[in-house]
């Protein structure tokens, strides 16, 4: 009875080591994937607003009175 315990928990231990690898390339990959457009649209977004405008900085201005 102890042998097989010990077999399954081996085989199970096997399987988990052996899936572990694939996993983290996979998430790897699709992490990247996924991040790649949302660093692209915070650049884009930090670009926007150092450029120079024609307007006042809305944020910036004084309230009216």
């Amino acid at each position: 009875m102890i042998v097989i315990i010990a077999i399954a928990a081996a085989a199970v231990a096997l399987a988990l080591f052996l899936a572990y690898l694939p996993m983290r390339l996979l998430l790897g990959r699709m992490a990247s994937s996924i991040a790649a457009p949302i660093r692209a649209f915070i650049q884009r977004q930090r670009d926007r607003r150092a450029m120079e405008r024609n307007t006042p900085d809305r944020r910036r201005a004084e309230p009216p009175a």
